[in-house]
């Protein structure tokens, strides 16, 4: 561990999801990467604010009512979690300035920020404008770490706030891009040169939960003479979930379809009679699930329209799964050197025909899932991970702001 590393004891961060008790996904990543700084010795306060919900709402909505039952303060080990409850109003409209909102929500927990040297924010919009919000109101400098949505399509849909996004990326003491094009992007949009440091997955611990194919297959109560194809990811139209679908459904050869995630897609295509045998939707997973379907699966397909780097295909070269994904944000620095398929094209012929290649040959598939692992273990260990992203910390702390890495 670097010397300078050693300094930076406590840190509060700020981001719109930690995992809890009944919402184990969002925001995995998030937790994973906490519990890494822990092992290092660093005291991490979360601050996860979250939308107040009026009364009768979350009768309505499963949304709402995940908002309603999130508690509002708990520990992880160490690290101690508090969800804040601010005004948001649907949509969250850009005039309505949801990040200062959330900014007020997490100063009001003064236990958060007494004594504490550093901010780190999770996603430029919001949380890295409420980020901004927060240091100019009580001078602490802070990292912001930015993903892909919030880079790659929120200029674009609100092009009215890209002079905010520019300005909290320029007042950030440095800025962390979780993969290589997405610092670019960054560079693009401020003239701000980004850190490129993948978030990191729990290498040794998620080797350690594999399971054979046969027990995997299992466990999830699939076929042991057919090819799996999964999906795996929020069923958002984005992510392709319906182009995988379509793929399955209208597609040939003896293949079944595994959509695992919760969205407004669930379900889809479900009733088409076509679908047969060869289509199961199996709804969210906490991660021995995950890592279940991972090792079950002949492949995971992710023919995403926009992406920063999907952790689940992290965690599917850990696993040793074949991966066939879009050409998009970090995809390709994941993928290339011959680690997985790249799709060109994410219609659906294209996608079935990646599909029933990987199906076709096995072999050359597996030689590719073993190269990925070991491109993983090299280079996505969130331990080693976080001994670089601390070294981040005391630069910023010292107000050094670092180059590309």
């Amino acid at each position: 561990m670097a010397e300078s590393a050693l300094r930076v004891s406590t840190v509060t961060w700020l981001v719109p999801h930690y995992p809890w008790g009944d919402d184990e996904i969002s925001g995995i990543f998030h937790r994973t990467q906490a519990r890494a700084l822990e092992r290092l010795g660093v005291r991490v306060a979360v601050s996860a604010p979250i939308p107040w919900v009026p009364p009768l709402l979350p009768s309505l909505r499963r949304r709402w009512r995940r908002y309603a039952d999130a508690p509002r303060w708990e520990r992880d080990g160490t690290i101690e979690i508090r969800r804040p409850r601010y005004l948001s109003l649907p949509g969250e409209p850009l005039w309505a300035r949801p990040d200062r909102l959330l900014a007020g929500a997490a100063l009001r927990d003064e236990s958060l920020w007494r004594g504490v040297p550093l901010l780190h924010a999770h996603f430029a919009v919001p949380q890295g404008l409420a980020a901004l919000e927060i240091h100019r109101r009580i001078g602490i400098p802070y990292v912001l770490t930015v993903h892909g949505y919030d880079l790659n399509s929120w200029p674009d849909a609100r092009p009215e706030g890209r002079r905010l996004l520019e300005s909290a990326l320029q007042g950030a003491a440095a800025v962390v891009a979780v993969s290589d094009a997405l610092a670019d992007r960054v560079k693009e949009l401020s003239g701000i040169d980004a850190v490129s440091l993948p978030l990191g997955v729990d290498v040794s611990g998620l080797a350690a939960l594999g399971l054979s194919r046969a027990e995997a297959r299992r466990r999830c109560g699939l076929p042991e003479d057919r090819v799996v194809a999964l999906f795996l990811s929020r069923l958002a139209p984005h992510k392709g979930v319906r182009e995988f679908v379509d793929a399955i459904v209208d597609g040939e050869g003896d293949v079944v379809g595994v959509v695992a995630g919760d969205g407004d897609l669930a379900g889809y295509r479900a009733d088409d009679s076509r679908e047969t045998g060869r289509l199961k939707y199996v709804g969210a997973q906490d991660r021995m699930g995950v890592v279940a379907h991972l090792s079950a699966a002949d492949m995971i397909v992710l023919p995403s329209r926009s992406e920063g780097l999907p952790t689940v295909l992290v965690e599917a070269g850990v696993i040793g799964t074949p991966v066939i994904a879009s050409r998009v944000g970090g995809i390709p620095q994941l993928l290339g050197g011959d680690r997985g398929t790249l799709l060109d094209d994410l219609d659906v012929t294209t996608i079935r025909r990646a599909i029933l290649s990987v199906a076709a040959h096995p072999a050359e598939a597996a030689s590719a899932a073993r190269r990925l692992q070991a491109h993983v273990a090299a280079e996505f260990d969130v331990d080693r991970n976080a001994v670089r992203l601390m070294d981040l910390y005391a630069a910023a702390i010292r107000g050094d702001r670092p180059g590309v890495a």
